[in-house]
This record gives C-alpha cells, sequence and structure tokens, in this order.
C-alpha cells in the first residue's frame, strides 16, 4: 500500500453493540453498522482509538510492534488489512 496517511472521516465512530464493536454513522438512525465492516477485533479497536488521536501510520506500526511482540513486517501486514477495511467502508481519508 502506498499510503503516506489516513485520517479517519468525521462522524463515524466505534461503538459497543451486543457485546461486539462495529463501526457505525452517526447519522444512520437505524443504529446498523456499516456494510462490509463487520465487528472489529481488539487489534482494529487499539488501532481505531490511536487513528482518533491522531497517530501516524508509522506510529501505529511501532505501538502494534510492542503490544502485539511482532515484528515490523508483520505489524505492516496487520496495519494495511485494517486499512483496507476502512478505505473499503469509505470511513477514513487517504494521502498517497
Amino acid at each position: 500500500m502506498n499510503i503516506k496517511n489516513v485520517k479517519l472521516k468525521p462522524g463515524y465512530i466505534l461503538k459497543e453493540l451486543g457485546g461486539e464493536f462495529c463501526i457505525f454513522d452517526e447519522k444512520d438512525s437505524q443504529s446498523g453498522s456499516l456494510d462490509g465492516l463487520p465487528s472489529v477485533n481488539e487489534t482494529c479497536i487499539f488501532l481505531w482509538n490511536n487513528l482518533e488521536r491522531g497517530a501516524a501510520l508509522s506510529d501505529l506500526v511501532k505501538l502494534l510492534e510492542v503490544k502485539n511482540g511482532i515484528d515490523e513486517e508483520e505489524a505492516w501486514l496487520e496495519l494495511e488489512e485494517f486499512l483496507a477495511k476502512l478505505i473499503n467502508g469509505n470511513v477514513v481519508e487517504v494521502e498517497r
């Protein structure tokens, strides 16, 4: 992935529903999770929270390395998988 920066679009939130965390559009009156974005796991929650705080991609990789005890290559793979979901769901602004 040739991405320089990613920023969450306004109006999207991560919230718990029935014991699972999902990404929602705040304007959705039906309170349904976004199509193509099923419930997210603990790593996705961790990455989402750090993106909300404005973390850069390189910071996210370092945070994943420490949190999960993995090397940089594996951290990038996990991050890219998460970003692909967000990009597919049109939840982020991407700078290439």
